[in-house]
């Protein structure tokens, strides 16, 4: 009697704990599934156009050796970072003047480039070397911002970005950032919580905003280059520009 107690007990255990499995593979893939609807998995920088050491993809590749050998230091340090909004910016960002976009569809008027903008134009205006940096390397030493070596024809020396990545200083041709994002029908801006498809980063247009202001991380993923020119989305059909625009 107590064996078949027993053998009972057991078969109704083995049931509930094959319950209890079916039950957390359920949550599993809902969680999954939560976790990626509306955002779009990352891909990594490495070997990306951003990643500038050498022997890797896009025009521009340090010599390998200290600096040569890092991925994030062109951008980021750990420690006596600049005060630019991005995380720990290893950069010394020059009071560099910019002429910027006029009056948008808004109504609103951009003023001077900030925080991660700023950041970026660090590189993207062609006027501060790419490699200029705060902290290098190892033991390489901390400045106030020096154009450490490159490469071998560039050692010491600005380099600037030339080709498509230059934007420039002028403006007036780009894209308005540093700007308030504005919900309006008459300029056919929807409204911040318009939800976004497949966009890295980001589940609805208020996720592309820097403190409510459209900013170049607006529509770049920087660290994700999944799309053509590190896109949030790629722009197929204008996906890109009808995330924002409702025309």
């Amino acid at each position: 009697m107590n064996t078949m107690n027993n053998s009972t007990k057991f078969k109704s255990k083995n049931k509930e704990v094959r319950k209890m499995k079916g039950k957390i593979i359920i949550i599993m893939v809902l969680a999954i599934a939560l976790l990626g609807a509306g955002t779009a998995l990352a891909a990594s920088i490495v070997n990306s156009k951003h990643d500038l050491r050498g022997g890797t993809a896009g025009p521009f590749k340090a010599t390998a050796g200290q600096q040569g050998d890092q991925v994030c230091i062109w951008c980021h340090t750990p420690h006596f970072a600049s005060a630019v909004t991005p995380p720990l910016w290893n950069k010394a960002v020059q009071a560099t003047a910019y002429t910027a976009y006029g009056t948008t569809v808004a109504g609103t008027v951009p003023g001077a480039p900030a925080g991660v903008s700023k950041a970026c134009l660090s590189c993207h205006d062609g006027v501060n070397g790419i490699n200029n940096l705060i902290n290098q390397a190892g033991t390489g030493g901390v400045t106030t911002g020096n154009n450490v070596a490159f490469n071998a024809t560039n050692a010491g020396t600005a380099v600037v970005i030339t080709g498509n990545a230059l934007i420039g200083t002028n403006l007036t041709n780009d894209h308005p950032i540093s700007l308030v994002y504005v919900e309006t029908t008459a300029a056919s801006l929807k409204v911040k919580t318009t939800p976004l498809t497949n966009w890295i980063g980001a589940a609805t247009i208020n996720g592309l905003l820097v403190g409510n202001n459209m900013e170049c991380s607006s529509c770049h993923a920087v660290h994700d280059p999944a799309n053509t020119l590190f896109l949030r989305v790629a722009n197929t059909g204008s996906a890109l520009c009808l995330g924002c625009h409702g025309k």
